[in-house]
């Protein structure tokens, strides 16, 4: 399975991955079921994101698991990120150093 990379120095808290990840899941635009949240950094002001595995369990409980969007081509978070913050990391592909 792919793994999803997070650069939160682009992201810019549009929460467009939330978006598209609920209607991944249900047909439906709810930033709160989904699999990954934005969130705001008060002390600075600056947005990241917090990938399900991240995530407390108490948090876990409000959302969706990650399924990498399986069956897609590439996840949704991935795929309509505008800032390109969100990428895939496929373990297939990564080169075994000795």
């Amino acid at each position: 399975m792919a793994e999803i990379v997070v650069d939160n120095e682009k992201c810019t808290g549009c929460r467009t991955c939330q978006i598209a990840c609920s209607f991944h899941h249900k047909k439906v635009f709810n930033p709160k079921i989904a699999s990954l949240e934005v969130r705001r950094n008060e002390e600075d002001g600056t947005m990241y994101v917090m990938l399900y595995r991240e995530l407390n369990q108490q948090a876990k409980a409000t959302k969706l698991a990650c399924d990498a969007c399986i069956g897609e081509p590439e996840p949704f978070c991935v795929k309509y990120c505008p800032t390109g913050a969100i990428t895939v990391k496929s373990k297939r592909y990564q080169v075994n150093e000795k």
